[in-house]
């Protein structure tokens, strides 16, 4: 009996630890498949995500419209490559995490997705009809960002070109008192048969300004050339026609790349001005050496930086987003305009843009 009690409990306790063992590895498999599940569906969630924003159009849309900027890599620490005016339409095509990599015109770089939102087909067909159509500001302010602007507001009451775009520039009248001083963007624009009285800004250089700039940009250029330095001019005077060829042949490339007109014609103008609101149509700015950002790095471009002013010439288009704001012109480093010896030195004192300057920011 004693025996038989002794197998029994020996009976019952294997069968206890088998249960527990049992337990023990079933608690384990489900937690291993709980993780493996909950890693699945994270990575099905990042592809899905991917899949979702990849090729598609996005309307860049900040909190306070200023522009966004778009680097290089996908962080803060990457450097600013230009910006992207608020409102404006971006392709997607890469995405990591919450930078997505997209085409801007012909650049390429990377923006924060916080401040971009999808381009909806309502939007699409507003827009179209917008620009097709005579409908009132009012029938497209309930679409998107990009359609909302007070730009945009105003398409219908001008017969202006490219007002289908938002853009309807005030004629001016250039006042030959203050002729240095004449504000042009795409808030005002030249007359459009308007042809100033020229003269070579360089001898022999066949590049020419208004007749009054030209005497400054030789005397500037003599005194870089003593010291070394080449101020090669390589874009001047430039008539409507020229920058309106130059413009719209900028819209098309967009279009070629899968803009809608509108939103073509708003890139376009970021990196060329219309006909009519170009300094160069005034003969009043000169393009310097060659025109792409590193110029900056040139030994002319330091020069300049020195010395520019005190032949009346400034750097129209800085560097510096706040400024870029108010010209709604990308950094170009080549550009400098004349605007007057007294107010080159003004501006370069208290680094304002001409708009600052004159009151018109």
């Amino acid at each position: 009996m004693r025996i038989k009690r002794i197998a029994a409990l020996i009976s019952a306790t294997i069968l206890i630890v088998s249960a527990l063992s049992a337990c023990s590895v079933s608690g384990g498999v489900e937690l291993e498949t709980e993780f493996k599940t909950e890693e699945a569906t994270g990575k099905q969630s990042a592809t899905a995500e991917t899949s979702v924003t990849e090729g598609k159009k996005f309307v860049v849309s900040t909190s306070d419209g200023s522009p966004l900027n778009l680097r290089k890599g996908a962080g803060i620490e990457f450097d600013i490559i230009t910006t992207i005016e608020d409102g404006h339409t971006v392709m997607i095509f890469e995405q990591q995490g919450s930078w997505a990599k997209v085409n801007y015109g012909n650049y390429t770089g990377w923006v924060n997705m916080d401040y971009l939102k999808e381009e909806t087909n309502t939007s699409t067909k507003t827009e179209t009809t917008t620009s097709s159509s005579s409908s009132s500001p009012s029938s497209s302010s309930t679409s998107s960002t990009a359609l909302s602007s007070p730009e945009k507001e105003k398409t219908t009451k001008s017969g202006y070109k490219y007002s289908y775009a938002g853009f309807n520039p005030q004629t001016i009248t250039v006042n030959e008192d203050k002729w240095n001083l004449t504000l042009l963007n795409r808030y005002y624009c030249l007359p459009e048969g308007y042809v100033p009285k020229l003269a070579e800004a360089v001898r022999g250089s066949g590049v020419y300004l208004d007749y009054r700039v030209a005497p400054y940009y030789q005397k500037m250029y003599d005194a870089a050339k003593a010291d070394g330095i080449t101020l090669s001019p390589n874009s001047g005077y430039r008539s409507y026609q020229t920058q309106k060829t130059n413009f719209e042949n900028r819209i098309n490339s967009y279009i070629s790349s899968g803009y809608d007109k509108v939103t073509a014609t708003q890139n376009a103008s970021r990196i060329i001005l219309l006909p009519g609101t170009s300094e160069h149509n005034a003969g009043l700015a000169m393009d310097i050496g060659w025109v792409t950002q590193d110029f900056e790095k040139s030994s002319a471009f330091a020069w300049l930086c020195e010395h520019a002013q005190d032949y009346g010439f400034i750097l129209r288009y800085p560097k510096s987003e706040a400024k870029q704001a108010i010209t709604k012109i990308v950094y170009e480093p080549w550009h400098w305009r004349y605007v007057g010896v007294e107010a080159a030195k003004a501006m370069k004192a208290s680094g304002q843009v001409l708009e600052e300057y004159l009151g018109k920011a």
